[in-house]
């Protein structure tokens, strides 16, 4: 009996539910690729959706990307911009197929989702891998749009997953400056790329600090550092040039007047994906008895990007995630795998080429069913029943709206003047608060409404400034479910 007892000592033991543990991953997977599909065919129910295109068509019309111009007369400021490169490929593509962008937003979700996977899976088992794709998955849904922020999700996961490698092998990886070039031309988010390279840079140095000779550790650092400088050097040439920096730094000074760089509410269901994965990184990291300091920077990455805006959330639910992968990636392996699993996938182990095979065939079927699907949620409709009286208007007429109509109204009525439409980057400071405190009727609301000249506008029926408007004796022309379309008082009446 005691020999028995010592041939078997230390094998994994049976797991208590080997079929579920062998169904999880398929069944998460199918139901990734239909939720990814159903969000795919939504690529305009963010109304920002609208103005990158109208700015993409504008950049390959007329503007220059050093001095950009304006679509409205109420704005003056001084940008420059930080994701042409994007608007003007999607821009280009909605202009011959407005279904194609449900197709570019599906290629775009299942390479996210994807790399999120393989990325999870060097750290952890599939069934694990997949489970916290998921939940990094659901934690986005809010923030998978046709807007070019998706980008930087997947960029960052490219990050993560090179300083994983670089930890491992010692080695640069140089393959992120020019990550950091298109990057930068892509999406104003690109600095955050820059900062998590810098402190993963870090966290490697100090952890290779134990274990290599002090005359050696000084070179190999400074190369490791010269990748987030190489990075930053990158971004300053692009087309743009180092004004590009300074655009990004001014996104402080309008945090104000945007809900999405406000910070978060971590205790609300919305945010609940990203407080449950930092509760569980946290608790996970804690228990065990020493901590390397990559483990620690990776960690502190994660902290930072969930309490540092609503728009850092999906930043912070890859890191997170790749946090608890590690950990539980880590433990078992110290326990010896006894709580069962798919044999020949080891903990952390690199997919092998079946397994490639698969997250493969998942993405494609994302692409396929999201072409299959009609497009849904589709703001422009909501504008079709005013479309003969917008276009009796006469050219460059100014229409007042809010900034989800406004952005619309760019792109499916180009011909107008739309004063308030949601891209902050070209309002000066005092603009953004005036029409602030227009649409919260605050004092000063009238001159700035005279200021913009508008004769005409269209909002929605529930807002307080059509209410107002009325009572200042404007006169409702037409309605629909969801807007009113008001008509300004004769002069002198």
């Amino acid at each position: 009996m005691r020999d028995h007892l010592s041939a078997n000592e230390g094998a994994p033991a049976r797991s208590r539910f080997p079929l579920l543990i062998r169904a999880w991953p398929p069944v998460t997977s199918l139901l990734l690729v239909a939720l990814l599909a159903a969000v795919a065919s939504r690529p305009y129910r963010s109304f920002d959706t609208y103005f990158h295109l109208r700015f993409g068509s504008e950049f390959r019309d007329t503007w220059s990307l050093r001095h950009p111009g304006h679509v409205t007369s109420a704005a003056s400021n001084d940008w420059a911009p930080t994701q042409w490169l994007p608007q003007v490929v999607v821009s280009w593509i909605a202009e011959r197929s407005e279904g194609a962008l449900a197709l570019v937003l599906a290629t775009l979700l299942a390479g996210f989702a994807g790399a999120v996977y393989l990325y999870l899976r060097s750290r952890t088992r599939p069934g694990t891998a997949m489970t916290l794709t998921l939940a990094v998955v659901v934690g986005c849904l809010p923030y998978l749009t046709g807007r070019p922020q998706v980008l930087s999700y997947l960029f960052l996961v490219g990050v993560l997953a090179s300083w994983d490698l670089a930890r491992r092998t010692g080695r640069a990886p140089w393959w992120l400056v020019p990550l950091g070039w298109v990057w930068a031309m892509s999406h104003g988010m690109w600095v955050l790329g820059v900062a998590a390279s810098l402190v993963l840079a870090v966290g490697v140095c100090w952890q290779q600090r134990a274990s290599r000779p002090h005359d050696r550790l000084m070179p190999r650092a400074l190369r490791l550092l010269a990748v987030p400088a190489g990075m930053l050097g990158a971004a300053c040439l692009t087309p743009v040039g180092p004004r590009l920096v300074g655009a990004v730094l001014q996104v402080g000074s309008r945090s104000e007047h945007f809900a999405e760089w406000a910070a978060p509410e971590l205790l609300t269901l919305g945010a609940a994906p990203v407080t449950l994965l930092l509760a569980l990184a946290v608790l996970l990291t804690i228990r065990r008895d020493r901590v390397e300091p990559y483990d620690v920077a990776l960690l502190g990455l994660g902290v930072l990007f969930s309490i540092y805006s609503q728009r850092t959330l999906p930043l912070a639910l890859v890191v997170l995630a790749a946090v608890v992968a590690g950990e539980l990636g880590r433990l078992r392996r110290r326990t010896g795998g006894r709580t069962g699993g798919h044999p020949g996938a080891q903990p952390g182990s690199q997919p092998g080429s079946g397994e490639l095979t698969f997250v493969g065939v998942l993405a494609a079927a994302v692409v396929v069913v999201a072409g299959l699907l009609p497009l849904r949620d589709v703001p422009a409709s909501e504008i079709e029943p005013f479309a003969d009286v917008l276009a009796d208007l006469p050219a460059r007429s100014v229409v007042l709206t809010d900034r989800a109509t406004g952005a619309v109204l760019l792109w499916t009525d180009q011909d107008l003047d739309v004063p308030i439409h949601g891209y902050g980057d070209v309002y000066t400071d005092a603009e953004l608060e005036a029409y602030d405190d227009l649409a919260r009727l605050e004092p000063g609301w009238k001159r700035t409404l005279e200021r913009l000249g508008a004769q005409v506008a269209l909002l929605p029926e529930d807002d307080r400034v059509a209410a107002a408007l009325q009572d200042h004796g404007w006169q409702v022309v037409r309605t629909s479910d969801d807007l009113v379309y008001l008509v300004a008082p004769p002069a002198g009446g």
